[in-house]
């Protein structure tokens, strides 16, 4: 077990009482969090918050009711509502995008895209065999490959068929659907060249395997990675995946050939963050590591108060990232929660700029995600989506 001189170290903050749902509206709070916020707005839990280079701040919400919107579009500065697309009732997939549209999918069964500059709906294609009662259906985001989105249906329950949905861009058609022999470990990646060519997804299967699809079905290859992989990041030429064999690995996006391997102490959840030559990846055994990409060489690690569950996420030279709160694991393990919950913020080099521990609940309910999106780093909670001060970047 790792040692309690961190976690006995941190700062302990009282959290606000009484948290607020509803739906997506400016609240004026600055006091959403114990820390410096920009803006608050209610939001039925949001999934994670996107930001196309040439859009507004996006995000999606797992609200289960018909009212609440599917996507809407704020103000990156002040949190204030362009548009809002409501659909059908069940919950809905987090966010991909492309840069003209946004992808999610529901358990009320249809795949939709949204054309985030005109906040209009551009398709809606239905879906069959995706379990309404089943959490996990609709747990990963949509993959962009090429001209195709790859939508990945898989539960947590054994009710569905574990599968990868190819849809075209531009209207929505079926282009390819690829069984698996297992349920997703975690969210797919897209293993697209630059240009476009090359088109495939790669997917971390709950047998231990890591594949990649072709956009027409085909398997490119598998890999024996170990269980359970975690979701999965490509960068380059280069694939990126932790595993319960206590590892992280590199592998050749191309063929599948493993690179290298790096000793953790424990699983990863979350995909693992590439940027200037490093790869940062957090564990569940409470340790933010950075290693060099290329080789694979472990270039610092610091202890965390829990399980790292989301991140890290990067904007500028910090990294952000979410210790503890709850985990929907595959397999038999359900929703996990991991005490306490904990915000950091790292500068790339490793060094602690700023901690914050949640003893009790926070106004807004549970934090369950922290994304850098634009420039701006947002907090996601159970009823809420805050936008965090710049001064949070750089506490001393």
């Amino acid at each position: 077990m790792p040692s309690y001189s961190r976690r006995d170290a941190l700062k302990t903050i009282p959290a606000l009482a009484a948290g607020l749902a509803g739906c997506a509206s400016l609240t004026g709070r600055d006091d959403s969090l114990p820390m410096p916020t920009a803006w608050t707005v209610d939001v039925r839990t949001p999934t994670r918050a996107v930001r196309p280079p040439s859009g507004p701040l996006l995000v999606g919400t797992e609200s289960p009711f018909r009212d609440d919107p599917m996507v809407s579009a704020l103000d990156p500065a002040t949190g204030e509502e362009r548009w809002a697309v409501t659909g059908g009732k069940g919950r809905r997939s987090p966010l991909g995008f492309d840069d003209r549209h946004a992808y999610l999918f529901s358990r009320a069964e249809r795949a939709t895209a949204v054309d985030y500059e005109a906040g209009e709906r551009a398709w809606t294609t239905e879906l069959t065999g995706v379990d309404r009662a089943d959490p996990g259906v609709v747990q990963y985001p949509p993959v962009v490959a090429g001209d195709t989105v790859v939508f990945p249906i898989s539960g947590v329950e054994h009710d569905v068929v574990d599968r990868l949905l190819g849809l075209s861009r531009e209207e929505g058609d079926r282009r390819f659907r690829a069984d698996l022999p297992a349920s997703l470990a975690g969210a797919p990646a897209s293993a697209s060249a630059g240009d476009g060519s090359d088109a495939g997804v790669v997917a971390p299967v709950l047998d231990g395997t890591l594949r990649r699809f072709a956009t027409d079905g085909s398997e490119s290859w598998r890999v024996d990675v170990g269980p359970s992989p975690s979701s999965v990041t490509v960068a380059g030429d280069t694939v990126f995946v932790g595993s319960a064999t206590e590892e992280l690995l590199a592998l050749d996006a191309a063929t599948g050939e493993v690179r290298w391997r790096a000793p953790l102490r424990n699983t990863v959840f979350p995909r693992p963050l590439v940027a200037d030559g490093r790869v940062y990846v957090g564990g569940a055994d409470y340790f933010l590591y950075a290693f060099d990409a290329a080789s694979g060489t472990r270039l610092w690690r610091d202890e965390l108060a829990a399980p790292v569950t989301r991140g890290p996420t990067r904007v500028g030279n910090r990294l952000v990232t979410v210790a503890g709160s709850d985990i929907l694991a595959r397999g038999h393990s359900g929703t996990v929660p991991f005490d306490p919950t904990a915000l950091y913020v790292h500068a790339t080099d490793g060094t602690l700029v700023d901690e914050q521990l949640f003893e009790r609940t926070p106004d807004g309910g549970r934090v369950n995600w922290a994304v850098a999106a634009g420039g701006g780093v947002y907090v996601g909670q159970e009823w809420q989506l805050v936008r965090l001060a710049p001064e949070v970047l750089d506490a001393e």
